[in-house]
């Protein structure tokens, strides 16, 4: 019965591959973008970022009710380390 009041938030993961020796999590742009997600995202959900302990990928996940919002800041958060990578 108490498993029944859990209510699943959509998430959404993405990894962003970048070269072995740079560091996009650095960048001011990357910095940038994820403190604008984070405040887009300001009570409605969260936000992760986390550079991999195996491989050269940032993992950038969020969790949201508003599917649409998520996804957007989401892919703001990638692009700039795409762009940083």
């Amino acid at each position: 019965r108490l498993a029944r009041q859990f209510t699943p938030v959509p998430q959404l993961l993405r990894n962003v591959r970048y070269a072995t020796g740079q560091a996009p999590l650095e960048a001011a742009a990357v910095r940038d973008a994820i403190a604008a997600a984070e405040a887009r995202l300001t009570g409605q959900g969260w936000l992760l970022i986390r550079p991999s302990g195996t491989e050269p990928l940032i993992r950038v996940m969020a969790e949201a009710e508003d599917e649409a919002l998520m996804a957007e800041v989401v892919a703001e958060v990638v692009a700039a380390v795409e762009h940083a990578a």
